[in-house]
């Protein structure tokens, strides 16, 4: 395996890790208009943020570990492809805490909307 493939392995990793919390209630995946809604105003703000920086030559990516693939903005595909995935990590760990203390009887704070 070629080390250009490491941070998309990473992001495929995470991704492998936090799906089965989707199964313990977490209830991410099963509103894709909600789960857009949380994460893609970011990931654009986050996605102009390094565009920018990479222009400026202020931000650099190894091509040694990065698969040269630039499809927005001159952002690599990694880079993109982790301003998605650990949001919706984040968001199936979120759930699945909010569900499990559910269950048990124990308040969970105030509802995400």
């Amino acid at each position: 395996m070629t080390e250009q493939w490491q941070y998309l392995l990473v992001m495929a990793a995470c991704l492998l890790v936090t799906v089965p919390l989707e199964f313990l209630g977490a209830r991410v995946y099963r509103n894709p208009a909600r789960l857009a809604r949380a994460v893609l105003p970011v990931a654009a703000v986050f996605l102009a943020w390094d565009a920018i920086a990479i222009a400026a030559r202020v931000w650099t990516f190894n091509p040694r570990y990065v698969t040269g693939l630039r499809p927005v903005f001159g952002v690599p595909l990694e880079e993109l492809v982790f301003f998605l995935v650990v949001p919706a990590c984040a968001l199936l760990v979120h759930g699945c805490v909010r569900a499990l203390l559910r269950r048990s009887g124990q308040p969970s704070g105030g509802r995400l909307r």
